[in-house]
This record gives structure tokens, C-alpha cells and sequence, in this order.
């Protein structure tokens, strides 16, 4: 069963958040020789990111930067340097700030005018990348994850082909170039298989705008079609929910999951 930490404040949770990034780095630095971090975007991991970062908090010294690996999980169809590029916020707020060795930073490259030839790239990034790791596997060792007011993950929404069948889990690519109708955009996203077969799965969720998706993740029936996160459940013991009293508030009306 996933595990639900709830602080009393986004600045509380945020912290939380990056002491529990900072412990399943060191873990697999300590097994493995280095880690392989999967970023997320959103205003919370943008937060996230700048707390790791501060040179006046412990955790930027904890963390051995030279051997982590960084990657994304989604990204929107834009350049680097765009406002909404999710490569661009954890750039500015953590990767220019640490000293991550810029052949380990494996961004997807979205201002390729194809999103889908940017996935397919991506989808051949990944091995050369863990091999680079020294990884004989695609496993993350950290997936960062935000909740979507939709409760959907990295650029999986609801009612997305990625949920179909047995897709959504065992078959298919690692990568998908997935177009969001409410957005009028384009996405490239990991697929539920690679957001799955990660050892930790930390989701950040903070604000009273996320509560009704937070309900809907951890108390409603299972439904991943509708509710993206609910592919999670899958991972069991491996999630762990950080979040604040405000997004966590509709929960105290309902059992748990």
C-alpha cells in the first residue's frame, strides 16, 4: 500500500519532500554507484527543485551531484528556453545550481517540430543513457511525480489511448507522443510501463486546487481511465503521497482506499 504523508503546509510538504528525495538518492548511490532521477514540472517541483538547490539547506551537500543521472518524465512541445518547458524550470531552478555533468542531463527534445519523432528519439535515449549508468536496466531509481487537477501523471490525462488494454502497462513503447485535446497541444510522456517499473515513486501534491484530485487518486474506485493516477495502485508500496493539509483536505470526509 502506498504511504500518505500530510504536513500542515506547502513549505512543510515541499521540505518533506526533499528529504525523502535526498534519502532514495543516497540509497542508490550507496547500492548502485550513482542514481537515475526522473523530474517532473509544476509550480511544487519547481519549489522542490529550488529547496535541493539552496546552498543554505542540508540536502544540496548530501546529494553526490556528479552521479546522478537526470531525466523527465513528460515535457510539452516547445523549446528549451520556452516559459512552459519543463526541461527549462528544473534547469533554472536545480540544474544550473548543481553539479551534474552535463552528459548525464538526458532532456527530451522537444522543439523537434514532430513530437513524435522527439519520442522516438527519447524512446532510443533511454538505453544508451542507463548504459551510461552502468545499468543493465531501464528501472528509475526516483520518479518525481505532480497530480494534474484531473488526476492525471506526467502528460498521461484521462482517457488517453496509454490506458487501453494491457498498454497501459506491459505493451507498447516506453515513450509516447500523445496529443491533449483540452489543451490544443501535444505532450511526449513516459508510458505507464516506464513510470512503473521505478523503485520509488514520490508524488508531491500541494494547494486546495488539488484536493478534489487527490480524493479522486487515493479514496475513489479503481479507474484509470478516468483518473490517470490510478495506474499507481499498481506500484503499491513503492508510491509514497506528499502533501500538504490543504490538498489532503477532502480526504478527512472519506475512507480510505
Amino acid at each position: 500500500m502506498a504511504t500518505v504523508t500530510v504536513r500542515d503546509t506547502d513549505q512543510a510538504a515541499v521540505a518533506f519532500a526533499a528529504e525523502r528525495a535526498t534519502v532514495l538518492i543516497e540509497a542508490a548511490t550507496a547500492a548502485r554507484g550513482g542514481a537515475t532521477v526522473c523530474f517532473t514540472g509544476g509550480d511544487t517541483a519547481g519549489r522542490l527543485y529550488d529547496v535541493l538547490a539552496d546552498e543554505q539547506r542540508p540536502w544540496r551537500t548530501r546529494i553526490e551531484w556528479p552521479r546522478v543521472h537526470a531525466f523527465w518524465g513528460d515535457e510539452r512541445h516547445v523549446p528549451p528556453d520556452h516559459p512552459e518547458s519543463n526541461y527549462g524550470m528544473a534547469a533554472r531552478t536545480l540544474l544550473s545550481r548543481v553539479p551534474v555533468p552535463p552528459q548525464q542531463v538526458h532532456r527530451i527534445r522537444a522543439e523537434r517540430p514532430d513530437a513524435a519523432d522527439a519520442a522516438r528519439e527519447y524512446e532510443a535515449v533511454l538505453p544508451r543513457a542507463f548504459r551510461a549508468a552502468g545499468r543493465d536496466d531501464l528501472t528509475f531509481d526516483v520518479m518525481l511525480l505532480g497530480l494534474g487537477e484531473d488526476a492525471h501523471i506526467a502528460s498521461i490525462f484521462p482517457g488517453s489511448p496509454l490506458l487501453t488494454g494491457r498498454n497501459r502497462v506491459h505493451d507498447g513503447a516506453r515513450v509516447a507522443a500523445v496529443w491533449a485535446p483540452h489543451l490544443g497541444a501535444w505532450r511526449i510522456t513516459l508510458a505507464p510501463r516506464a513510470i512503473l517499473d521505478a523503485r520509488a515513486i514520490v508524488m508531491v501534491v500541494t494547494g486546495a486546487a488539488k484536493a478534489g484530485a487527490v480524493h479522486a487518486a487515493l479514496d475513489l474506485p479503481d479507474d484509470a481511465t478516468a483518473r490517470p493516477a490510478h495506474l499507481l495502485r499498481d506500484a503499491d508500496d513503492r508510491v509514497e503521497w506528499i502533501m500538504d493539509a490543504a490538498a489532503a483536505a477532502r480526504r478527512r470526509a472519506s475512507p480510505p482506499a
